[in-house]
């Protein structure tokens, strides 16, 4: 009997506070927080149409668009998830 073939989702990780509020801020769902060590921790991102390579580049090409008001929402909200340990 085969097995269903039970591909993984596609996340995406990174240390990057800044990094992961710009994709907050983009619209990638942030699927968890993953502690690393005391102080930092890994932001996992929902990434199935692998889209977010493409917003990063965007940003450092100084071409990505957010509302300033997201942006500070996602700032506020990541760090009070940093703190809580969410």
């Amino acid at each position: 009997m085969e097995k269903p073939n039970m591909e993984k989702p596609k996340e995406y990780k990174c240390n990057d506070f800044y990094q992961a509020v710009i994709l907050k801020t983009a619209g990638v769902p942030l699927i968890r927080l993953e502690k690393t060590t005391e102080r930092f921790f890994n932001f996992v991102f929902d990434d199935p149409e692998e889209n977010v390579k493409n917003i990063i580049s965007q940003y450092w090409n100084n071409k990505l668009k957010v509302d300033a008001r997201d942006l500070i929402e996602s700032i506020n909200e990541l760090k009070t998830r940093i703190h809580s340990g969410v």
